[in-house]
């Protein structure tokens, strides 16, 4: 071979790698470049190294660059590995012992070549000079092979992970993986190729070549293809981090009904660590014990700290095509909220009618008894009852909870409010803007609120004030409304919060009921206060700001 093409491939190379390496250490802090830099430093090292090998002036001089050389071929096929493992997600297999014992032959190759590089490495060593370089060419020796095949194990490792990209039909990660495959396989067949004696090119080598043409493919895969802004999410990682985001519990079950997967809420709500659940039988776990296929959407309830927590299970079958099931995947939902809104709404219908009907009942003997000012009485308390149940009808319509601007309900409402009862005075108190959007249950809530207050401060003054502040903050709207009645007992503040029952017949009890019911769908909270002789009731919803 001529001496002249192989230099100037040469030195094409070393520019290219060159190049190559700036670019990596420009954007080192880029997740998986700093493998390549290594690699792509070991690569300039030994294109450096065989160049003084080439144009030393002894003989002596070219065998010590030859022995200068194996430092940066060691460290090529580890560090493609690691960054072949950052790239396909699997960095967490990358622990500290395990990248110790990955760098144990490396290490053991250099020691060999430092102290016994003619018996152990390249024995039989010979210095040919052709056309006024120097080349050493030596036998294989055993750390040779011994290093060149675990060379070769690791890049054939790295490549097994990339194909899995190829074949797997990620069209969007498919160019970069093509090329990230081609960088690694190119130097693996010349080394093997060089190592075996297929092809007999001495005194020169193909490596030159092969690591231009390898950080090409690496260099079109980043630059054409953008493999360091779209970096492929493996489907084991994107499973494992959905399994581990989703906050309803995850059990999967195998075929015999060992546990062979969860997430951490499965942990939490089984009361078990990982290591304990894996494995488990499903006949252990007792509030999955006797669920299956066919008992989907059941109920199952857990104790957490003496207070139950009710759960609807679904089941899906894990189909392995045609009438093979490998396992079960059974998922637990949190209804405990859903389903104690429920037990709350059924009481007070249960209530309502349990009140309008005692109420017609009485009135009907009070016809018989011909005593007409308890008819009126009783009948304007069925009428109360039937007021209640129209805010509930209004909070329960399916458009309740759109958002509403609450700028014109609030005025609305107390407008309406001044004719319902005109010899209160309610007094405006806002910082509002021109619109400031919350859930529609605002709007039942408030009127409920503003009336209830009414009603109070009546029983107290003939010519009572209502007031009403209004602070529209960036996250939420907080509306309180004050009255001058009697300071509400244990059992109204209680009702309020939504702890206890309202009695039957009060409208006052409904009406707090109500309010309770109403911020509690829109995901607001209640503030009881007392400052003197006004009572005040904080009612804050969140702000959507969104029609």
């Amino acid at each position: 071979m001529s001496i002249e093409p192989f230099l100037i491939a040469l030195f094409v190379s070393v520019f290219v790698v060159v190049l190559v390496t700036v670019f990596f250490y420009r954007n080192r802090s880029i997740p998986g470049v700093k493998p390549l830099l290594v690699a792509s430093v070991a690569e300039m090292w030994w294109l450096l190294c065989y160049a003084g090998e080439l144009f030393s002036p002894s003989p002596a001089q070219a065998v010590l660059f030859d022995k200068l050389e194996w430092a940066g071929a060691v460290v090529i096929p580890l560090a493609w590995l690691i960054f072949v493992l950052e790239y396909t997600g699997r960095g967490q297999y990358l622990s500290r012992n395990r990248l110790v014992a990955l760098a144990v032959p490396p290490v053991a190759t250099l020691v060999a070549v430092a102290v016994a590089f003619e018996p152990l490495v390249g024995p039989n060593p010979m210095i040919l000079r052709s056309e006024g370089v120097h080349v050493v060419v030596t036998d294989t020796g055993v750390v040779y092979w011994l290093s060149a095949v675990y060379s070769w194990l690791l890049i054939t490792s790295s490549l097994v992970l990339l194909v899995e990209f190829v074949v797997d039909r990620r069209e969007l990660y498919q160019g970069q993986a093509v090329a990230l495959t081609g960088a690694g396989a190119v130097p693996l067949a010349a080394n093997i190729v060089a190592t075996t004696g297929t092809v007999d090119l001495d005194p020169f080598t193909l490596t030159p070549l092969t690591f231009a043409l390898s950080s090409g493919l690496v260099a079109l895969a980043i630059l054409e293809f953008d493999a360091f802004r779209t970096v492929p999410i493996p489907h084991h990682l994107a499973t494992d981090t959905a399994l581990s985001a989703v906050d309803d519990p995850i059990v999967v079950f195998d075929g015999e009904g060992t546990v062979v997967d969860c997430n951490r809420a499965a942990c939490s709500t089984l009361n078990r660590d990982r290591q304990t659940l894996v494995g488990a039988q499903r006949e252990s776990l007792t509030p999955l014990a006797d669920v299956d296929s066919e008992s989907a959407g059941s109920t199952v309830t857990v104790e957490h700290d003496g207070e139950p927590t009710h759960y609807d299970v679904q089941t899906a079958a894990i189909d392995a095509g045609g009438d093979s099931v490998l396992g079960t995947v059974v998922t637990m939902r949190d209804v405990t909220e859903r389903r104690e809104r429920k037990q709350r709404l059924n009481t007070l219908n249960e209530v309502l009618r349990a009140t309008i009907q005692e109420e017609m009942t009485t009135v009907q003997q009070v016809v018989d008894d011909g005593d007409s000012e308890e008819i009126l009485d009783r009948a304007s308390m069925a009428l109360g009852v039937s007021d209640r149940a129209g805010d509930l009808a209004s909070m329960m319509d399916s458009h309740a909870a759109s958002p509403a601007d609450i700028v014109p309900i609030i005025h609305e409402e107390i407008e309406a409010a001044r004719e319902w009862k005109p010899e209160v005075s309610f007094v405006l108190d806002a910082t509002l803007g021109e619109w400031a959007y919350c859930s529609g249950l605002f709007e039942p809530v408030f009127r409920v609120s503003l009336r209830h207050a009414a009603e109070r401060s009546l029983q107290e003054v003939p010519e009572p004030v209502v007031g009403i502040s209004v602070d529209a903050g960036p996250e939420s709207v907080t509306v309180s409304v004050s009255d001058i009645g009697q300071p509400l007992s244990d059992h109204e503040r209680a009702v309020l919060r939504g702890e206890a029952r309202p009695q039957p017949s009060d409208q006052a009890d409904m009406s707090r009921w109500l309010v309770n019911w109403g911020v509690e769908q829109a995901n607001g909270t209640i503030r009881i206060g007392r400052d003197g002789e006004h009572t005040s009731l904080e009612l804050t919803f969140p702000r959507t700001d969104d029609e």
